[in-house]
């Protein structure tokens, strides 16, 4: 009897070291973990307007004019050549507004006949339809009734970092009002805007511009994609015409 049992105690010491001995090694397995951190930069569509021909003319009273635009008189041709240039990190769909002031008055023929009054854009420019494409023509009238033309066209290239786009035009010509019409003295503004708006998630260059204006008509501000030219012609005092005229380059 007491060798069984002394087997017996012998059989549960063995056991319970067994015990103890998978408990141990469960609690000194190793363990190793690994983290992987994806790293993102942050890209950015940023545009420059450029006006180079326009930006070059002498302007020697330094009132932000050029003497050429300053007493400009009916079919006077002046050089502006407005480009838009991406400085940002992302490739862009890129557009230019054009707005020419509307006024009712009479003009010339060549032969000198006269045409009836009509509403007359001030100036004429001849777009480069090679690379750019008209998108929309509009008139808009404010509460004290000027006009306005509000063209837009669109770049058909994507414009990549570090390129620059065709000009889209090269100049524009005063019409060929006759004089006494209100326009002596007077300052006409031309305003030339750039918009940019990144290629990825846009779809076409037309996609994209619809869907600009759709956010526009929801958030009535400008961003930071947007670059304006604001000049100030002169009218010439006694002269017929009125006047046209960009933007300084930057």
């Amino acid at each position: 009897m007491e060798i069984r049992n002394k087997k017996k105690v012998g059989i549960l010491s063995i056991a319970a070291l067994a015990g103890i001995t998978v408990i141990g090694s469960s609690i000194a397995y190793f363990t190793s973990t690994d983290t992987k951190d994806n790293l993102f930069t942050v890209g950015s569509v940023r545009t420059v307007l450029h006006e180079d021909r326009w930006g070059d003319l002498a302007d020697t009273d330094h009132n932000g004019i050029p003497d050429m635009a300053e007493d400009i008189i009916p079919n006077k041709t002046i050089p502006k050549d407005p480009t838009i240039e991406n400085t940002g990190k992302n490739p862009a769909w890129v557009y230019l507004e054009i707005r020419v002031p509307i006024v009712n008055i009479i003009t010339a023929q060549e032969d000198g006949s006269r045409n009836p009054k009509a509403d007359t854009e001030l100036y004429l420019f001849k777009p480069d339809l090679d690379h750019w494409r008209q998108l929309s023509k509009i008139v808009e009238e404010d509460t004290d009734g000027k006009k306005t033309a509000v063209y837009v066209f669109g770049y058909e290239a994507v414009l990549n970092p570090g390129q620059t786009t065709t000009e889209l035009f090269s100049s524009v010509t005063f019409c060929n009002a006759i004089e006494e019409q209100g326009l002596e003295d007077s300052e006409q503004t031309i305003t030339v805007k750039s918009i940019a708006i990144q290629l990825e998630e846009t779809g076409t260059m037309e996609e994209a511009y619809g869907s600009f204006i759709n956010q526009e008509h929801v958030r009535k501000d400008t961003t930071d994609t947007t670059n304006t030219k604001e000049p100030a012609p002169q009218m010439p005092e006694n002269r017929e015409a009125a006047v046209d005229d960009g933007g300084h380059d930057e």
